[in-house]
């Protein structure tokens, strides 16, 4: 049962049903020391049955015993009509014209268009920082994005480089490991500078590119 349910409950006190008794009779169990539901449980007890298990706990948890028992033992109306002596002849007065809605008091018109302006403020500033961290977020992407092609260029030129021949690695040493690592074509070009480079060992580097292509 929710806060809902529970209030209709009380508003209805005087027609309570079985099945409602028994809802209340759940939240008692459930909330042992929550007064109203003792309360209306023992007015239930009293209207409708010989025993009332429920007062004691009513007695308990009430603050002022007094006016339980008086809610207890009158009927709804006559309260209302105690609280308010003047509300039959108003009631009789008005039977035939529709009730009048209060009008709004000066200072609560104010203080609603207070609360209207501050809502719409913090609504201004709360859609203000969600643009500050979408703008961000892209912001980020967009950074991470350059990082990743320089990143990406940077490979590129280490690649280049290792694969590139430069002088300081034509030698025929480095030739017979590319032929070891099964890089033909790069050991091949090395023999060929190097018959270009020993013009004198010409021969012997012929013969050593006729065996690495094979």
């Amino acid at each position: 049962m929710n806060a809902t349910q529970f209030l209709e409950l009380i508003q209805k006190a005087d027609q309570l049903e079985k099945a409602d008794y028994f809802l209340i009779q759940k939240v008692q169990k459930n909330f042992p020391f929550f007064y109203l539901s003792h309360a209306l449980s023992t007015r239930f007890e009293i209207k409708n049955q010989d025993s009332i298990p429920s007062l004691t706990f009513a007695a308990v948890t009430s603050a002022d015993r007094a006016w339980l028992k008086n809610w207890l033992y009158q009927p709804l109306e006559t309260q209302v009509q105690q609280a308010d002596p003047m509300l039959s002849e108003k009631e009789e007065d008005t039977s035939s014209s529709k009730p009048k809605k209060r009008a709004a008091h000066k200072d609560d018109l104010i203080e609603s268009i207070r609360r209207k302006e501050k809502k719409e403020i913090l609504d201004a500033k709360k859609r203000e920082q969600i643009d500050l961290i979408k703008a961000f977020s892209k912001k980020e992407i967009k950074l991470a994005t350059i990082k990743e092609i320089e990143a990406n260029q940077n490979n590129e030129n280490l690649a280049d480089a290792s694969t590139s021949l430069n002088d300081g690695l034509i030698s025929e040493t480095f030739a017979k490991i590319l032929l070891q690592q099964s890089k033909k074509a790069q050991a091949i070009e090395i023999y060929e500078k190097l018959a270009l480079k020993f013009p004198e060992k010409r021969a012997y580097f012929a013969d050593l590119i006729e065996k690495s292509k094979e």
